[in-house]
């Protein structure tokens, strides 16, 4: 005989295996929306350290919602750092033009003095020099027979880089013989 129930407040029963088949159909669209929102944080986190290399070299982040945070930070910090870097170059800048403008009569003086000694017979002597932030001064010798030295080109050689430079003779003695010595002043303003 074959048992059957017909009870009428009959239970239903689910075996443990319909249940977990059950769960598992549960849980899938909720496993894979967790998915899509993990990838999709990733190909977003990727991007974002495609386009800011340099920040991410410094910090490593793994969650989306702090990292756009995080990244603005740093990006205005390396920006500031930018700032200050771009500023000392200029003052350096600066610096580097004014010591080369205040010191460039004087090289253009040796260089000339160079020139003239390996070029002629002819000895020079600086006797003094005298520099401070707005002028310039330098009295020098020339020891020959016959003056070399020309204040004309070499005026236009300082107008280059100074608004009124002006050199003169100031005196002329004669040693022994034909040989002379020629006294020139420099002076100009910086």
């Amino acid at each position: 005989m074959e048992k059957l129930n017909l009870y009428i407040r009959k239970v239903p029963k689910i075996s443990l295996y319909k249940f977990i088949i059950y769960l598992f159909i549960a849980l899938v669209p909720f496993m894979s929306l967790m998915f899509f929102t993990y990838m999709w944080s990733e190909w977003k986190m990727n991007e974002i350290a495609a386009q800011y290399p340099k920040v991410f070299n410094v910090i490593n982040i793994k969650d989306i919602n702090i990292s756009p945070g995080i990244v603005k930070d740093k990006i205005v910090e390396f920006d500031n750092k930018i700032s200050s870097i771009e500023g000392k170059i200029v003052d350096y800048q600066t610096y580097l033009n004014d010591v080369l403008r205040s010191k460039f009569y004087l090289l253009a003086l040796l260089n000339e003095i160079k020139k003239l000694s390996e070029n002629y017979d002819v000895k020079f002597y600086v006797e003094y020099v005298e520099s401070n932030p707005n002028s310039f001064y330098v009295r020098f010798y020339e020891f020959s027979k016959v003056s070399h030295f020309n204040p004309e080109s070499f005026i236009q050689k300082l107008k280059l880089v100074y608004v009124d430079p002006s050199i003169y003779l100031s005196n002329t003695k004669n040693l022994y013989g034909d040989f002379k010595m020629f006294e020139y002043v420099l002076e100009g303003n910086l």
